[in-house]
């Protein structure tokens, strides 16, 4: 729906003396303006999302920041989420426990699958992060066997994370050779994976 000041606006336009706005022209202007509404909608939700992540942020409840951030389905808000709090100054393993990583794969792997670039970018990030910082950590755990079985099950589930990742429809699609550094990333996690079988 229009503004009053835009719907102003357009009937100056049409009103002012010489301009001869045909239907196709009307048509046009009418077809500009619903999408700004939409935009402008879509912008102020993902403030107010964003707001409420951040107050339990703050608070240091990071555990119930990840579950919230689950229930919002917004590859938006995951976005400037991610962006945030991993990629700003660095990223910081300590922010989140193992569980709370595993909570947000789907989030991830939903990123990697998504048609805009800036949120396939954002979750090729955290695919990387996610893989400096466990797959050391995975493969000597599975030498040594030295861990207890629930964070062996949750090393597990990022194997499982890293192959899906692999295999995701966007990835095939892409240009290796192009992107140099998401080919060495995939060839990395391959190796990895197959390590871990053995």
């Amino acid at each position: 729906m229009l503004s009053s000041k835009t719907e102003l606006k357009i009937e100056n336009v049409k009103n002012r003396p010489g301009n001869n706005f045909d239907e196709e022209d009307m048509n046009i202007i009418n077809e500009i303006a619903p999408p700004h509404a939409q935009i402008k909608k879509i912008l102020e939700n993902r403030k107010i999302n964003l707001k409420s992540l951040e107050k339990e942020w703050l608070k240091g409840n990071i555990s119930q920041t990840i579950k919230d951030l689950t229930n919002l389905k917004d590859k938006g808000v995951y976005c400037d989420f991610f962006n945030s709090a991993f990629m700003c100054n660095g990223y910081n393993k300590d922010y989140l426990k193992i569980e709370d990583y595993i909570v947000i794969l789907p989030l991830i792997e939903n990123l990697v699958n998504a048609k805009y670039e800036s949120c396939f970018r954002c979750g090729i990030k955290m695919v990387c992060m996610l893989f400096d910082m466990y797959s050391n950590i995975i493969i000597q755990c599975k030498k040594n066997m030295k861990t207890d079985k629930k964070t062996m099950e949750n090393y597990d589930k990022l194997i499982q994370f890293f192959e899906n990742i692999q295999k995701s429809e966007n990835i095939k699609k892409r240009d290796l050779n192009a992107d140099k550094n998401l080919g060495a990333l995939l060839e990395e996690m391959n190796e990895f994976c197959a390590e871990c079988k053995n």
